[in-house]
C-alpha cells in the first residue's frame, strides 16, 4: 500500500474518534470512546501478520474485524454506514416524521388520513458560469416533476456543491415538504442520512454555528463528533435540511446592504459546508437576500463554485386538495373561492364531515370561523374543559399579544402556563364554579389544561408555541382590529415586527371582506414602519385597488389582474421588478421617474390621453410583452446610435466589474439606474434593452450579470482597446 493511502486512512479512521497503532506493515485503529472497545485491522500488510494481530487484541479484550479496503474511498463509506446508518438513527428519524404527522392530524376531524398534498411550484436553477437561466413552472399533476421527487433526485444527482433554497408564503407547504423530502430519504435503502434541523424565533443569527453543532450532537446522540457530521456534510453523505432560515431574521426586511449583515454570520456557516459534494437544503418564506447582489457578490468573493436552485411554491389549488364533489358543495354555497385558498381550511374541508360541509354557510359564519369553532368546541369534549369557545380565544389572543411584543414565537410550557395562571385569573376563577365539586380542579390545574389546548404545539427542546402560523396569524390579526395592542401601549406600531404584520396579512386572505378591510384600515391609520412592498401587498389583497402613493418604493414579485395605473403621480421613483401585469391599463403621468425592471404585460393597454410619451414617466428594461404593449415605448423609426449611449454601454459593463478586479459582479438593474441617474433614462433604457437582447448581459428579476459572451464583449471592445 502506498504511504499515500496510509496517511489517509490514518486522517479517516482519526476523524471518526480511532487511534491508529502501527504495527509491522499492517495498520491496527483501536476505538475505546465507549463501552465497546473495538480494533479495527486493515490490510495494509501481508495476510499472515493481519492474523497474528487479530489474534493479539482479541486475546486483550477487543472486539476484533480485519479489513481489507482497495482505495480510501471504499473505506470511507464503510466507516460511514458503520457510524451513521444505525437503526436507532434510522428510527429516531422515523418517529420524528410520525410525530409530525400526528400533530398535523390533531386539528382535523377524526376519519382525516394524513396525504402529503403536492403543490405547483416555481424553479430556477443557477450556476456562476451559466450564461441562460430560466424560471420553469411545473404543474401540482405533473408526475415526473413532483416537487419533492424533483429535489431528492438533484440531491442524489447533483454533482458538486448545491443549494437549495425552498421559499413560499406562511402556510404553503414549505414544512411539509421538507419532512417529505426527510422521509423519502429514509423510506428507501441509501447510502445518504438527512440531517434536520428546525429553527425558531427564538434564536439568535450569533449563535448558528453553535445551534448546529448543538443539533448535530442530538440527532445523532453523541455517536460522533461534529466535526465528522460536518465532514459527511461536505462530502454529501448528508443532505442537510434546514427548516426555517427566516426564523434567524430579525424581521422580514425591505434587503439593503447594511441589513445583510445580519444575515452574515449564519450565511456563513451554511456556506462553508459548500464544498467537495455538500448539499444543503433551506426552507424560508420569500426574502430578498438571495435575489440581491450583496449575496452573490459574496458568494462570488469567497470564490464557491456551487449550483443554487430556486424553488418557489404557489398558492394552493383548490382542485389539488377537494373532490369535486366537495367543490360544487362549496360553489353552491356560495363561498368565495379566496376564502377558503389556504392549506389549513383546504385541509379541513377535504376531511370535515360531508352534512357539516352542506351546512356551511347557512349560520352566515365565514369558514375560519367554523373551523375556530371546531378547534375549540372539540377542546372542551377532549380536556372536559367548560370554557366557552369566545372565552377560549380571548385567553389565546392575549398570550399572543404577548409573544408577539416581546418578538418570539416560542416559550417554555411552564412560562406559558404562568403567563396563562397570572392574566386569565378572573376567567379560571369563575371557570372553576361550573365544576361539580369532586371533578372541580384547582386554579393552576386548569391553567396546565390550557397550556395543552389544541391552539399549542410543542415545537423544540421543550419549547410550546402557536400551533401553526394560519392560527398565530388570525390571532395576530383580531388583536389589531380589536385593538388590543393599542389599549396596553399606544405606540405598539412601532415594535410590533413586520414578519408578524405578514402573517397576519397571510391569514387574513381568507377572511370575508369586510374582516380585511378592518385589518386594512389598522395599517393605514397608524404610521407602521413597514416597507413600501408590505403596504402595496394589502392594497391590492385588501382593497383590490391601489390606494396609496409610492415614493422611492422597489416592488418585487406582484401578480396584478386588471389594475388601472392611472392616477396622476401616484408612482414616484418607483421600481417594480419581476412583475406579471395581466388586463391592466396605464396612464403616463401616473408616474415620475419611475421604472419596469423585467415585467411581463400580457393583454396591456396604454390610454391614450394626447399626452406623449417620455422617459421622466418611466423607462423600461428587459421587460416582455405579447401586444406590443413594451414596443410601443421605443422609437418606431430606426434609431441612430448616439455617442452618448456608446459612453452609456461602456458604462453599464463597467459597473459590472469591482475596481482591480477582472471577475464580474453581478448588479441589480434598480442600482445601475440610479448609479447611472446623469444619462438619459431613455437611452439608458434603450442601451440595456440592445445588451439584453444581443446576450450580453441576463436579466434574472431585478439582478443582472455578464454572460460569457458579455465578458468576451466588454474586453474586446473597452478592455483590451
Amino acid at each position: 500500500m502506498s504511504d499515500t493511502f496510509i496517511k489517509e486512512l490514518d486522517e479517516l479512521y482519526e476523524r471518526y474518534g480511532y487511534e491508529p497503532r502501527k504495527k509491522k506493515a499492517t495498520r491496527v485503529y483501536l476505538f475505546t470512546k465507549s463501552i465497546y472497545n473495538g480494533a479495527d485491522i486493515v490490510k495494509t500488510g501481508t495476510d499472515e501478520e493481519a492474523e497474528e494481530l487479530r489474534k493479539q487484541f482479541a486475546g486483550s479484550g477487543y472486539a476484533v474485524k480485519v479489513r481489507d479496503f482497495k482505495n480510501i474511498e471504499e473505506a470511507e463509506d464503510f466507516l460511514f454506514k458503520d457510524f451513521f446508518k444505525a437503526d436507532g438513527v434510522i428510527q429516531n428519524l422515523k418517529r420524528r416524521y410520525e410525530t409530525f404527522v400526528v400533530k398535523l392530524m390533531n386539528n382535523l376531524p377524526g376519519n382525516a388520513k394524513y396525504e402529503y398534498i403536492r403543490s405547483s411550484y416555481e424553479y430556477t436553477n443557477y450556476k456562476l458560469d451559466q450564461d441562460d437561466i430560466k424560471t420553469i413552472s411545473i404543474g401540482a399533476n405533473d408526475n415526473s416533476n413532483a416537487l419533492v421527487t424533483t429535489i431528492t433526485k438533484q440531491i442524489n444527482e447533483h454533482l458538486g456543491p448545491l443549494l437549495i433554497i425552498l421559499e413560499a408564503a406562511a402556510g404553503y407547504g414549505k414544512t411539509c415538504t421538507a419532512y417529505e423530502i426527510l422521509n423519502e430519504f429514509i423510506s428507501v435503502p441509501s447510502n445518504k442520512l438527512p440531517f434536520f434541523t428546525e429553527l425558531s424565533r427564538d434564536r439568535k443569527a450569533s449563535i448558528f454555528k453553535h445551534i448546529l453543532a448543538f443539533e448535530i450532537e442530538e440527532q445523532f446522540s453523541n455517536r460522533v463528533d461534529s466535526t465528522v457530521v460536518i465532514h459527511q456534510i461536505k462530502k454529501g453523505r448528508i443532505p442537510l435540511i434546514i427548516d426555517g432560515f427566516d426564523e434567524l431574521i430579525s424581521k422580514d426586511f425591505s434587503f439593503s446592504s447594511n441589513q445583510f449583515e445580519q444575515v452574515e454570520s449564519m450565511l456563513s456557516t451554511i456556506v462553508d459546508l459548500l464544498t467537495d459534494n455538500a448539499k444543503v437544503i433551506i426552507t424560508s418564506r420569500k426574502t430578498a437576500i438571495f435575489n440581491s447582489e450583496e449575496f452573490h457578490n459574496w458568494m462570488i468573493d469567497r470564490n464557491i463554485d456551487y449550483t443554487l436552485s430556486k424553488v418557489t411554491i404557489s398558492e394552493p389549488s383548490i382542485e389539488n386538495w377537494l373532490t369535486k364533489e366537495r367543490i360544487e358543495i362549496v360553489q353552491s354555497n356560495n363561498f368565495p373561492v379566496e376564502q377558503i385558498a389556504n392549506p389549513v381550511l383546504l385541509t379541513y374541508l377535504r376531511y370535515v364531515n360531508i352534512e357539516e360541509l352542506k351546512e356551511m354557510g347557512v349560520e352566515g359564519k365565514s369558514i375560519v370561523d367554523r373551523y375556530f369553532d371546531f378547534l375549540l368546541t372539540r377542546e372542551q369534549t377532549r380536556q372536559g374543559l367548560l370554557i366557552e369557545p369566545e372565552v377560549q380565544l380571548r385567553i389565546f389572543r392575549k398570550l399572543v399579544r404577548f409573544l408577539t411584543e416581546w418578538d418570539v414565537k416560542a416559550e417554555s410550557k411552564e412560562f406559558i402556563r404562568d403567563l396563562i395562571l397570572d392574566y386569565n385569573k378572573k376567567i379560571l376563577e369563575e371557570t372553576k364554579k361550573k365544576y361539580t365539586p369532586d371533578k372541580r380542579p384547582r386554579t393552576d390545574q386548569l391553567a396546565d389544561i390550557l397550556s395543552n389546548h389544541a391552539f399549542l404545539d410543542r415545537k423544540e427542546k421543550g419549547m410550546i408555541g402557536i400551533v401553526n402560523e394560519f392560527v398565530l396569524g388570525t390571532l395576530i390579526g383580531e388583536n389589531l382590529i380589536m385593538g388590543k395592542y393599542l389599549q396596553y401601549s399606544k405606540t405598539f406600531y412601532e415594535k410590533l415586527s413586520q414578519m408578524f404584520a405578514m402573517l397576519a396579512i397571510q391569514a387574513y386572505q381568507v377572511q370575508p371582506k369586510e374582516n380585511k378591510e378592518k385589518l386594512w384600515e389598522v395599517f393605514n391609520d397608524y404610521a407602521f414602519p413597514y416597507d413600501p412592498q408590505f403596504y402595496f401587498k394589502i392594497d391590492i389583497d385588501f382593497k383590490n385597488e391601489i390606494v396609496r402613493n409610492y415614493k422611492h418604493a422597489i416592488l418585487n414579485d406582484f401578480i396584478l389582474n386588471t389594475y388601472s395605473f392611472t392616477k396622476k403621480g401616484q408612482f414616484e421613483s418607483a421600481i417594480f421588478t419581476a412583475c406579471t401585469f395581466s388586463n391592466c391599463e396605464f396612464l403616463f403621468e401616473a408616474f415620475i421617474n419611475s421604472s419596469f425592471v423585467n415585467c411581463r404585460f400580457y393583454n396591456c393597454h396604454l390610454i391614450d390621453t394626447g399626452v406623449a410619451y417620455s422617459d421622466t414617466y418611466f423607462t423600461i428594461f428587459g421587460c416582455t410583452c405579447d401586444n406590443g404593449f413594451v414596443q410601443k415605448l421605443f422609437d418606431c423609426e430606426e434609431v441612430k446610435t448616439s455617442i452618448e449611449e456608446i459612453n452609456i454601454e461602456k458604462e453599464i459593463l463597467e459597473l459590472y466589474f469591482k475596481i482591480g478586479s477582472f471577475k464580474p459582479r453581478h448588479r441589480q438593474l434598480s442600482y445601475i439606474k440610479n448609479e447611472l441617474s446623469d444619462f438619459n433614462s431613455k437611452s439608458l433604457s434603450r442601451t440595456l434593452h440592445k445588451l439584453e437582447t444581443e446576450g450580453i448581459i441576463q436579466f434574472n428579476g431585478d439582478l443582472s450579470f455578464l454572460t460569457r459572451q458579455g465578458i468576451s464583449y466588454y474586453n474586446d471592445k473597452y478592455r483590451n482597446s
